[in-house]
C-alpha cells in the first residue's frame, strides 16, 4: 500500500489556506483531484470524521514493461519532434500564444476559485462562531435565571420559616399568659375557700398581706374538697343525650370521644398533648364541640377555655385523678344504660 499521488499545486494552495497536509491529501484524493472547491467542500463535510487525520492508502501500482517498450517510446518522441519541426513558424507562434492565454486564463480562474473558496470557508467559520456565541449566551442567561430563581426560592423559604417562628412564639406567649391567669384564679379560689372555711369554723381570719398564695403546693390543694359532684357530670351527659335523642349513634360517638380524652389524661398525666384540645378541630367539633353539654362536661373535669388561642387546656397542677375517674365511671354508666337521660324530666 502507498500514499496516493495528488496535484502538488492544489496541495500547496490548500496548505496555504491553513489546512493540514494530511487532511489536504485526503481531501484531494477522495474528491478526485478535480478542483480546489471540491476539496474544500469535502473537508468541510468530513471535518468531524474520526480518521480525518490519517493518510489514505491505495494499492501500489506495479508496471511490467516489455523489452521493446523503450524503443517504441523513443520512436514516438522522435515522431512528435518531427511533427513540431514541420509546423510553420507562424503556426508555432500562434499555438504558443494560445497556450499562454489558456494558461493565464486558467491561473486567473484558479485564483478566483481560490478566493471564492476562501470567502465561503471564512463565511462558514464566521457563522459557526456566531452560532457558538448565541448558544454560549443562552447557556449563560439560563444559568443566571436558575441562580436567581434559587435565590428567590431560598428567600421565600426563609421568610416563611421566620413568619412561622414568630407565630409560634406569639402563640406560646399567649398560652403561657393564659395559663398564668388560670393559675392565679385557682389560687384565688383556694384562698377564698380557705377563708370561708375559717369563717364557718369561727377561726380568726388570716392577714391577707401575710398570706402568700405562691407557697401553696399541689399536695396541699389535693385534700381540698372538690365543688364538682357526680350529679353535675350526669346532668351534662343527660343534656347531651336529650338534645340529640334522635341520633343515638352520634350520642354514642360523643360519649366514646369524651371517655377517650379522660382515659388518655389518666394514663399519661404528664403528656401535654392529651391536656390540650383545639376547639376548631373539625373532628372534635363534629363529635363533641357542636353538641350541647360536651364542652361543659370537659370544663367540669378541669379543662379551661383559652379564648385568646382557641384551645381547651387542663393545667398540670389542675389534674384531679379522682374527679377524672369519677367522670369516666359516669360516661361508662351512661353508655351501658339504654334508658339513661330519657326517663328524667
Amino acid at each position: 500500500m502507498a500514499v496516493p499521488q495528488v496535484d502538488k499545486k492544489m496541495l500547496g494552495e490548500l496548505e496555504a489556506m491553513g489546512f493540514p497536509t494530511t487532511r489536504s491529501i485526503r481531501a484531494l484524493h477522495f474528491s478526485g483531484n478535480s478542483n480546489l472547491e471540491s476539496a474544500v467542500n469535502w473537508l468541510l463535510e468530513h471535518e468531524s470524521d474520526p480518521d480525518i487525520d490519517q493518510l489514505p492508502l491505495v494499492p501500489r501500482e506495479i508496471t511490467i514493461e516489455c523489452g521493446d517498450t523503450s524503443n517504441e517510446v523513443r520512436n514516438d518522441i522522435r515522431g512528435m519532434r518531427d511533427t513540431v519541426q514541420e509546423q510553420k513558424p507562424e503556426e508555432r507562434t500562434e499555438t504558443g500564444r494560445q497556450n499562454l492565454e489558456r494558461e493565464l486564463n486558467a491561473d486567473e480562474q484558479e485564483e478566483e476559485d481560490r478566493k471564492r473558496i476562501l470567502a465561503l470557508y471564512k463565511q462558514k467559520r464566521d457563522e459557526e462562531g456566531r452560532t457558538r456565541g448565541r448558544i454560549r449566551n443562552q447557556l449563560q442567561d439560563g444559568q443566571r435565571e436558575r441562580i436567581q430563581a434559587a435565590k428567590d426560592l431560598m428567600e421565600a423559604k426563609r421568610t416563611l420559616e421566620e413568619n412561622q417562628r414568630k407565630r409560634m412564639i406569639e402563640t406560646r406567649i399567649a398560652d403561657q399568659e393564659e395559663e398564668k391567669r388560670a393559675r392565679d384564679r385557682i389560687r384565688q379560689r383556694i384562698a377564698d375557700d380557705m377563708a370561708e372555711r375559717r369563717r364557718r369554723l369561727g377561726l380568726p381570719q388570716e392577714n391577707p398581706a401575710g398570706a402568700s398564695v405562691a407557697i401553696i403546693t399541689p399536695t396541699k390543694v389535693k385534700p381540698v374538697e372538690r365543688v364538682v359532684t357526680s350529679e353535675q357530670l350526669r346532668d351534662c351527659l343527660r343534656t347531651l343525650k336529650k338534645n340529640h335523642k334522635d341520633d343515638s349513634a352520634r350520642v354514642t360517638r360523643a360519649y366514646q370521644t369524651l371517655l377517650k380524652i379522660i382515659a388518655n389524661i389518666v394514663k399519661n398525666p404528664e403528656e401535654k398533648k392529651f391536656r390540650r384540645i383545639r376547639l376548631s378541630n373539625p373532628i372534635f367539633k363534629d363529635r363533641v364541640g357542636n353538641l350541647q353539654g360536651g364542652i361543659e362536661f370537659l370544663e367540669l373535669c378541669g379543662f379551661q377555655r383559652l379564648s385568646a388561642s382557641g384551645y381547651l387546656v387542663m393545667p398540670r397542677d389542675g389534674i384531679d385523678l379522682a374527679l377524672l375517674n369519677a367522670a369516666g365511671v359516669e360516661i361508662a354508666s351512661a353508655m351501658e344504660n339504654p334508658y339513661f337521660g330519657l326517663l328524667s324530666k
